[in-house]
């Protein structure tokens, strides 16, 4: 039987941490059907607790098909929690996932095509649910078979037996090869933007991302090497921490290369960039839905004006105008940067 829990305090570092076991304290108050996490529409997939073997559910009164970031509204609107083991989690009834796995690099207009996808294309939304995010941490610890079959469950559960848009975090491309041979029937998407215009946006918007950015860094690059395998290597190829401007570097390099990859594997993957969607957004939005086998939309002048991030720390209010570079923000260092790492993984 799963472990029926009672929320007693939210202990999240940070807003924008990687969701985990260790955001809220609780005590049980029992056991529950396991099946109560697919009946209950309240409940969702909110994160892995590898070291003892258990997913972990959250029950909000939100609706977090249309959140900008699934777990974010998890946190802040959990209520109570559901702790399955991974052999409940696996043995849970829930129909075959069908949809869309929208990729991106991050800050390139993925939450506002999500969101379209979600009000004109009749899918349900999952924008940001972490727990793919962590089984790209995991990934390295994990037997392939093991991976694989957390994958198959996380996203089942994620999608609840609709057709659903998953828009990971940017991260999760890392795994983007293995899900698209587990679910060879979603659509495969991928949007960047021009490497300049993502930089001055990605350092004004994360600037307070993490607050150990200022007081160790070491431990965010850490963190961050398990997220994008790039920046260790490059950083023990260094020999050295790397400046802001080299990890966002890596970023962008190491997920591109990423979407290249699939593209290679013959997977049929639609890119646009983010300067395509603002200069032109019905013909660019118009092929990405028939990608996906959606009929165009008629119009998208409200979902394209409105602020698909509002109320949230990447809000438009919140990260002011990508325009100008932030204080501090070397662009010539991230070209440089660039140059370099594309030379290392073209090698």
């Amino acid at each position: 039987m799963a472990q029926l829990l009672a929320l007693a305090d939210r202990t999240k570092a940070y807003p924008l941490a990687v969701a985990g076991p260790a955001d809220f304290r609780c005590t049980p108050l029992g056991t529950v059907d396991p099946q109560v996490v697919v009946a209950d529409p309240a409940y969702s997939l909110y994160c892995l607790d590898h070291d003892t073997g258990r997913a972990v559910f959250t029950r909000t009164g939100a609706d977090l098909s249309r959140a900008p970031f699934h777990f974010l509204a998890q946190y802040e609107h959990a209520d109570g929690l559901v702790a399955l083991s991974y052999d409940e989690l696996h043995a849970l009834d829930v129909p075959d996932p069908s949809g869309v796995f929208l990729y991106s690099t991050g800050r390139c207009g993925s939450t506002l095509v999500a969101a379209a996808l979600v009000e004109h294309g009749g899918l349900a939304g999952v924008s940001e649910p972490d727990v793919l995010t962590q089984l790209v941490t995991l990934a390295p610890r994990l037997d392939p078979a093991e991976l694989r079959r957390l994958a198959r469950s996380c996203v089942r559960l994620l999608s609840r037996g609709r057709p659903a848009v998953i828009k990971p975090r940017s991260f999760v491309i890392e795994l983007a090869g293995l899900l698209h041979e587990e679910f060879p029937q979603f659509a495969s998407v991928f949007l960047y933007r021009q490497p300049r215009a993502w930089g001055r946006s990605t350092a004004r918007a994360f600037a307070g991302y993490d607050p150990a950015l200022v007081t160790d860094p070491a431990a965010v690059q850490d963190r961050l090497g398990t997220l994008i395998p790039l920046v260790a290597r490059w950083r023990r190829r260094l020999g050295r921490l790397l400046s802001p401007e080299e990890v966002m570097a890596c970023q962008w390099v190491a997920q591109t290369e990423r979407a290249l990859a699939l593209r290679h594997r013959g997977v049929d993957l639609f890119t646009a960039t983010y300067e395509e969607l603002v200069d032109d957004p019905y013909p660019v939005l118009g092929s990405l839905f028939a990608h996906c086998g959606l009929a165009a939309p008629h119009t998208l002048d409200r979902t394209l004006a409105r602020d698909s991030q509002e109320g949230t720390a990447l809000s438009r209010t919140a990260t002011a105008s990508d325009d100008t570079a932030p204080p501090h923000f070397d662009e010539a260092a991230l070209d440089r940067a660039m140059a370099d790492l594309w030379a290392e993984v073209l090698r």
